[in-house]
């Protein structure tokens, strides 16, 4: 009875590491990547495209824990590594093995991954430790590996990335940017008292907003526009429907930072971010459907979007609470 209270303990605390509400997006973007390049690709490779960079972007959450410990032990005490649920030493190995395993896997399906597989990962690296604190480049630093999943996905079905998706990839690059921006306002006074230099900490929440309204500007032209040069990949209705669903959410979060008194208040943040989470579920997933894989964006979109819910409800008011 004594010793099993621990292991509970521990593996709720590993759960709780791999943000169960933002865990289903990475793997939704490879596969995007994948379908568009090859609709009737086998499944044993779809499953790749989606598989290894959700192990990536777990990889990433357990080196933001490990690489925060210290801010995190001062703001956020309760999380897995500064309440001593899992020990740093853990976070860092954990980050390390699933590194290498994603990159393991990548590489068995097509050793040219490599080319994407070593920047994304300095990149993770890079804005965990060091580029989190430095402006807006962290921010840019940390949108770009889902840039680079488009391209791996494309990737895991042939030799070379389409060119055809290198504009989504850059629409992809501009919104997780903007997402992260919008994470670093909700953490802003924290980010503050760590001595973390993010872009609102620097420029106050102005500059900010004026930064998330490019942001998403810059993409919804993107995603717009890329069917005019490239029409023949995907069903129009379709595609431009469930784009409009995006949109609307990513304007709903986007109005209410606008709108927000100043300074924004960390809940006014918080939920913006958490209609952005829901958001990106929808684009990472209608990309297949509009490419004529409607049963597997059913398959793949509906229980990630569930799941991202009820994760969201059960998990957030701990691991982010309001204050």
């Amino acid at each position: 009875m004594h010793s099993a209270a621990p292991i509970r303990v521990k593996v709720l605390a590993h759960i709780e590491a791999c943000r169960p509400d933002t865990i289903f997006y990475a793997g939704t973007v490879g596969l995007s990547g994948a379908i568009l390049t090859k609709p009737d690709a086998a499944a044993d490779l779809l499953i790749l495209a989606w598989l290894v960079p959700t192990l990536a972007w777990i990889a990433s959450l357990y080196g933001g824990d490990y690489f925060d410990r210290e801010l995190d032990a001062l703001t956020k005490p309760h999380r897995p590594v500064p309440s001593g649920r899992i020990k740093a030493v853990t976070a860092r190995n954990m980050m390390v093995f699933l590194i290498a395993l994603s990159g393991l896997l990548a590489v068995l399906v097509n050793p040219l991954t490599v080319l994407l597989a070593i920047p994304a990962a300095v990149f993770g690296i890079a804005y965990a430790s060091w580029l989190k604190g430095r402006g807006l480049w962290g921010n840019i630093s940390r949108g770009l590996p889902t840039a680079m999943t488009v391209l791996y996905g494309s990737m895991t079905v042939q030799t070379l990335p389409d060119p055809a998706l290198i504009p989504l990839a850059l629409m992809f690059w501009i919104h997780d940017s903007g997402s992260n921006l919008l994470g670093a306002l909700c953490d802003r006074d924290s980010d503050r008292r760590g001595g973390y230099f993010t872009y609102p900490v620097l420029y106050g929440d102005e500059a900010t907003v004026r930064g998330l309204i490019q942001f998403f500007a810059g993409w919804v032209v993107l995603v717009l526009a890329w069917p005019v040069f490239f029409n023949d990949r995907v069903d129009l209705v379709t595609y431009y429907g469930l784009i409009a669903c995006t949109i609307v959410l990513g304007w709903i979060s986007l109005r209410s930072v606008i709108r927000a008194p100043r300074p924004i208040a960390r809940a006014v943040g918080l939920r913006a971010h958490e209609i952005v989470v829901i958001e990106r579920i929808i684009l990472g997933t209608f990309l297949i459907a509009a490419a004529g894989r409607i049963e597997l964006a059913v398959l793949v979109g509906v229980p990630s979007l569930a799941l991202t819910m009820l994760a969201r409800r059960l998990m957030r008011r701990r691991y982010e609470p309001r204050g």
